[in-house]
C-alpha cells in the first residue's frame, strides 16, 4: 500500500512540473529513439544484404570452384585464368567424395551478344548442367528450364532473364522464338522469374542460360570449365568436404607440395557472413553511440533532479516532520526518476520504431523490429533512471527536516 501511495506520490509531483518532467524525458528520450532506430534498420539491413547475397548465389549449401590459385586477380573466366578444371574433375567429385549431394559444371562469358531480329543486347552467357538451375533456386516464369535430355542432345535452347527479354522481345512473347547467339541459333525454351540486382547493385536479371554441352560443343568450343559448383549433404560443416575436394583436385592436377593450387574454392555462407558481420559491426558502432546519448540523457535527469531537491526542500521537510522516513523520501525520488525515464523511454521507443519503418521504405528494406531490443530499451531506460536519480535521492533523503521546515 505504501508503494502505491509513493507511486501516486511521484505521479502528482511530475505532474505540477511539467516543464522539468518534459526536458527529463526528452534526454532519455532521444537516446532510446536513436537506439531503436539503429538496431531496427542495422537489422533491416543485415537481413536484406544476406537476401541479396542469397538471391545471387541462391543457395547456401553449395561451394563453388574456379580456376586460378590464390594469386589470381578480377574474375575468373574463360579467358583471364589458366584452364585448370575439367569435365572430368567434376565427374571425379560427384563419384569419389563423401558429403556431396550433387555437382554442377559451368562454363561462362560475359557481354556476349545476343540478337533477335533487329535487336540486340549484350549479356551474361552461361552453359550449365541441368541440375545448376535446381542448386541455385531459379524458377520460370513461363515455359521451361534446361532439362538433362537437352543436356545429352546438345540441344540449341536457351532460357533467359527478364532483361534479355524485356530488351529483345519488346511486346512479344519470346517462348519458341529463335534467338542468334555469335552466328548459333537457339530457341527460348522458358524465361525465369526476375531476381533483382544483387549485392553491387547490378542486375541478376541480364542472363541467358544453355546447356553446357552446347556451350562446349557448339559455341565456346572449349572443353574447360569457368566454375564447378559442389551441393553439400550438410552445410553447416562444409571443411572436411572443402579439404577432401582440394586434396582430389590436387592429386588429379599432379600439385605437390609446395606447389600452390591451381583453383579456389569460394564458400557462399562464408562471404555472406563476412558481408554480414561488417553491417553488424557497423551497428553496433552506431547502437553504441545511441547508448552514449541515453547516458547523457540521465546526465540531464541527475542534474534537474539535484536542482529539485533543493528546491523542494520545505516539502521534504513537510513530509518528514509527519512521519515519513529517510527510505520514504530515497524512494519517492527514486520511483520518480524511474517513472519519468521509462516515459521517456516509452515514447522514444515510438519514435525510434516511427523512423525505423520510415527509413526502411524510403530505402526499400525489410521494415524490422526486434522487440528484444526494445524490450532492452525499455530496461535501460529504467535502470538509467535508477542509477542517476540515485544520488539526487540520497541528498533529498538527508535533508535535514528542522533546517528545512525554517528555510
Amino acid at each position: 500500500m505504501k508503494t502505491l501511495q509513493t507511486l501516486a506520490l511521484a505521479l502528482r509531483t511530475l505532474w505540477r512540473n511539467p516543464l522539468r518532467t518534459l526536458l527529463m524525458m526528452l534526454g532519455v528520450a532521444i537516446g532510446i529513439a536513436s537506439l531503436t532506430t539503429m538496431t531496427s534498420v542495422g537489422e533491416a539491413t543485415k537481413q536484406q544484404t544476406l537476401r541479396e547475397f542469397k538471391n545471387m548465389v541462391g543457395t547456401f549449401d553449395v561451394v563453388n570452384i574456379s580456376p586460378g590459385g590464390g594469386r589470381t586477380r578480377g574474375m575468373p573466366s574463360l579467358t583471364t585464368v589458366e584452364p585448370t578444371l575439367k569435365f572430368a574433375d567434376a565427374a571425379a567429385i560427384a563419384a569419389e567424395l563423401a558429403g556431396v549431394r550433387q555437382v554442377a559444371e559451368v562454363q561462362n562469358a560475359f557481354d556476349i551478344d545476343v540478337k533477335y531480329r533487329d535487336n540486340t543486347t549484350a549479356s551474361a552467357m552461361y552453359g550449365i548442367s541441368a541440375n545448376w538451375l535446381e542448386m541455385h533456386s531459379y524458377f520460370v516464369a513461363a515455359g521451361n528450364l534446361i532439362s538433362a535430355d537437352d543436356i545429352q542432345s546438345l540441344a540449341r535452347v536457351a532460357v533467359i532473364g527478364p532483361d534479355v527479354s524485356r530488351e529483345l522481345f519488346p511486346g512479344e512473347d519470346p517462348l519458341g522464338k529463335q534467338i542468334r547467339v555469335g552466328n548459333v541459333p537457339f530457341q527460348v525454351k522458358g524465361v525465369l522469374e526476375s531476381r533483382g540486382a544483387g549485392p553491387g547493385g547490378s542486375s541478376l536479371d541480364n542472363i541467358v542460360f544453355i546447356p553446357v554441352t552446347t556451350a562446349s560443343k557448339r559455341l565456346f568450343n572449349r572443353d574447360y570449365l569457368t566454375t564447378i559448383t559442389v551441393q553439400l549433404d550438410n552445410p553447416d560443416e562444409p571443411d572436411p568436404v572443402v579439404a577432401d575436394i582440394t586434396a582430389l583436385l590436387r592429386e588429379r592436377h599432379g600439385i605437390v607440395p609446395p606447389g600452390e593450387d591451381d583453383f579456389t574454392i569460394n564458400n557462399p555462407r562464408a562471404a555472406a557472413l563476412r558481408v554480414s558481420n561488417v553491417r553488424s559491426t557497423l551497428s553496433a558502432v552506431l547502437a553504441g553511440t545511441a547508448g552514449i546519448a541515453t547516458l547523457i540523457g540521465g546526465t540531464v535527469i541527475m542534474g534537474l533532479m539535484l536542482v529539485a531537491v533543493s528546491e523542494r526542500r520545505r516539502e521534504i521537510g513537510v513530509r518528514r516532520a509527519v512521519g515519513a522516513t529517510r527510505g520514504d523520501v530515497l524512494s519517492q525520488f527514486l520511483i520518480e526518476a524511474a517513472l519519468v525515464s521509462a516515459l521517456g523511454g516509452v515514447i522514444g521507443i515510438a519514435i525510434g520504431v516511427s523512423a525505423a519503418v520510415v527509413v526502411a521504405v524510403q530505402r526499400a528494406l525489410p521494415p524490422v523490429v526486434l522487440w528484444q531490443a526494445v524490450g532492452g530499451a525499455l530496461l535501460l531506460s529504467v535502470a538509467v533512471g535508477l542509477v542517476f536519480g540515485l544520488q539526487p535521492a540520497w541528498k533529498a533523503a538527508r535533508v535535514d527536516p528542522i533546517d528545512a521546515l525554517r528555510s
